[in-house]
């Protein structure tokens, strides 16, 4: 809930309360907290901009500032009064004050259980900018054989900004809200207009703003982010602004057909399409197919952005990326495929995958290992989100891999405590809408992966793998608990 949000409920309670009140005292009260009912209204319409679950609020704090001329004072009347002067005294209003907090509760109960989620600031020396751009992306190979050609996507890129004072944060959370939010409630089976609140969430990232001088001769280190299946490019806001406020650069695409939509510059929408149900018999081709697939459109992203020329609107960007100190990153699917983009990319020195799904990884690189570093943070398993097969893949590649692996549980969180969906509803609603959402304090579990990534980006682009894999380590406090390190293998 936003400030006048709250401002505007306490005052519209307050109106109610002082219908109680008699005499005098009590139009006083009721014209006070009218007007001010009518001016938080506005302050909040003007500033923070309007809901539709707020929309009960709304018509009660208009009707009150519309009763304003018919403000009487009740007739006074001291308590105590007896025989014919009681008679005469004027009965509190309590039948209509009742109605009206009969019907107030409910009506704050809508926002106060949909807020406007408030994303944590960055805490790096560095402003953040963000810009979306179309890709064209290679032909991919369907798990039923076809070939899909033409095929097109959007990117964005997060970036540190040195304007001082840094730009107005102006820029959207969700692109294209009205693709991205009815999809998501039709995921949780809702109406199209039951998220449009989130198209309010504010972000600390100014669009277009100017992208900073790197630092080094060789430019910005470069993270790129793979969503989870059904997610979008958007979905860790929380950690990749972290992460340029601390001078990266991080990266990130929409897989199409598997984000939770995606609308073109031209207007086409790409929707969901995903995956068939587990008990089809061509589910594991069609994991297979999905996990070559966004492993290529991640590889193409990563040679755009090697081959910008000094033109159009990234042209602040062209030779201002370090291609040969990338770190892949990724979150559910992402994550998995984070550590075959990385396998894949001869400058990728590190990955940090969130609750990897190991399913998509090509079967011969789980088996065979990596030589690339990898830090993982895991939900709780407690939760069982994932089946234990999951933890079995994880475990071979481990056992294989040249690398050195580092692994933490974060207690009581569930797979999507570990994106922005931690905010975007009370945990009891969000399980109700089929997300994985445990009881770990959200302030808590985003600092902690925040902390690692932080760690872990800046030692692995630095080249100091030993040393951040010591920082990284040095971070297992609650509710991060350390379940593999180096020295275990």
């Amino acid at each position: 809930m936003r400030t006048f949000e709250w401002l505007l409920l306490a005052l519209v309670a307050g109106r109610i309360l002082s219908m109680l009140v008699r005499g005098e005292a009590g139009a006083a009260w009721r014209s006070a907290f009218a007007v001010a009912a009518g001016g938080a209204w506005i302050a909040h319409l003007a500033l923070e901009g309007p809901r539709w679950s707020m929309g009960p609020i709304y018509l009660a704090a208009v009707v009150a500032v519309i009763l304003l001329p018919w403000e009487r004072p009740h007739a006074k009347a001291a308590w105590g009064r007896r025989g014919a002067n009681r008679r005469r005294r004027r009965p509190r209003p309590w039948g209509r004050a009742l109605l009206w907090a009969v019907l107030w509760f409910p009506a704050a109960a809508v926002p106060i259980l949909l807020p406007v989620p408030v994303l944590p600031a960055p805490t790096g020396p560095w402003g953040v900018g963000t810009v979306s751009f179309a890709l064209a992306l290679p032909d991919a190979t369907l798990s039923d054989g076809t070939v899909e050609t033409g095929r097109r996507s959007m990117a964005r890129l997060w970036y540190p900004v040195a304007a001082d004072p840094p730009p107005a944060a102006d820029a959207p959370w969700a692109e294209r809200a009205d693709v991205v939010l009815p999809a998501m409630a039709a995921r949780g089976g809702l109406p199209a207009f039951a998220f449009g609140h989130l198209a309010l969430i504010g972000t600390h990232a100014a669009w277009s703003a100017e992208l900073a001088p790197a630092p080094a001769a060789s430019g910005w280190p470069l993270v790129v982010f793979d969503h989870g299946l059904g997610g979008f490019r958007q979905q860790n806001t929380f950690l990749v602004e972290e992460l340029a406020s601390h001078g990266a650069v991080v990266a990130a695409i929409d897989h199409p057909g598997d984000a939770l939509g995606t609308s073109l510059p031209d207007g086409a929408t790409l929707p969901y399409v995903g995956l068939p149900a587990a008990d089809t018999p061509g589910y594991a081709d069609a994991v297979a197919a999905m996990g070559s697939r966004w492993t290529a459109d991640t590889l193409t992203l990563l040679r755009v952005l090697r081959d910008l020329l000094p033109v159009g609107d990234l042209a602040a960007f062209a030779g201002a990326l370090d291609l040969e100190r990338v770190v892949a990153a990724g979150h559910s699917t992402g994550g998995g495929v984070a550590v075959e983009v990385c396998h894949a990319w001869d400058g990728c020195v590190a990955v940090l995958a969130l609750d990897p799904w190991w399913g998509p990884v090509d079967p011969e690189l789980r088996e065979a290992g990596s030589d690339r570093p990898l830090v993982v943070v895991d939900s709780d398993p407690a939760l069982g989100y994932f089946a234990p097969a999951n933890g079995e893949r994880f475990a071979r590649f481990v056992e294989a891999s040249a690398a050195h692996v580092l692994a933490f549980v974060l207690e009581g969180a569930g797979h999507q405590d570990l994106n922005d969906t931690m905010l975007l509803a009370p945990s009891w609603l969000a399980l109700r809408l089929g997300y994985s959402i445990g009881p770990v304090d959200k302030d808590e579990a985003m600092a902690a992966v925040r902390g690692v990534a932080r760690a872990w980006v800046a030692a692995a682009a630095a080249g100091r793998v030993a040393d951040g894999l010591a920082a990284v380590e040095a971070l297992a406090a609650a509710p991060l608990r350390l379940e593999l390190a180096p020295a275990a293998r």
